[in-house]
């Protein structure tokens, strides 16, 4: 990885985070509403935009920086250009793909983890608590875990297929 895609992927993360910022403000998940009823209601919000309520809420608020994420790097780092070799072109071209897969697979993933020990809002509740403690946080540092995960999806999968093709031999 050369030190300019070192600088764009973190571009990705903080538009990623930047991209999130909106989102987590209208919902009420801010720092004042760190309160389990609040980042509820947040979370039942966000949801609420696709009718899925909490459990839809982690998915919805990944939605935006994922989709960010993966149009920064499908128009950097694998952005098309027409004086490379074929095989770097279609490296490039694969892993925009991918990128997108990754990332509409990330926004999928968000919303299972959310649900996966159950879609009551404690359960919910539990599940986000449990991820944000991995970085000593709580629910809400969860729900900003699950929301950028697709972000890392996205990068892992694209970066991963582009090397695959024959990316970056050059």
């Amino acid at each position: 990885m050369s030190f300019n895609d070192i600088k764009t992927v973190k571009t990705v993360a903080e538009t990623g985070a930047a991209a999130g910022a909106p989102e987590v403000a209208a919902t009420g998940l801010s720092v004042a509403a760190t309160s389990g009823a609040g980042i509820t209601s947040g979370l039942a919000a966000a949801g609420g935009v696709v009718g899925g309520g909490m459990a839809a809420g982690p998915a919805v608020l990944a939605a935006g920086p994922a989709y960010a994420g993966a149009k920064i790097m499908n128009e950097t780092m694998f952005k098309d250009q027409p004086d490379l070799s074929e095989e770097e072109r279609n490296a490039r071209t694969a892993a925009r793909t991918a990128t997108n897969i990754g990332a509409a697979a990330g926004v999928a993933g968000a919303g299972a983890v959310t649900v996966a020990a159950g879609a009551s809002g404690a359960a919910i509740m539990s599940t986000l608590a449990g991820i944000g403690s991995v970085v000593g946080g709580g629910a809400i540092a969860g729900t900003a875990i699950v929301a950028a995960a697709p972000v890392a999806a996205a990068a892992a999968i694209g970066y991963g297929i582009y090397k695959l093709f024959g990316g970056g031999e050059e």
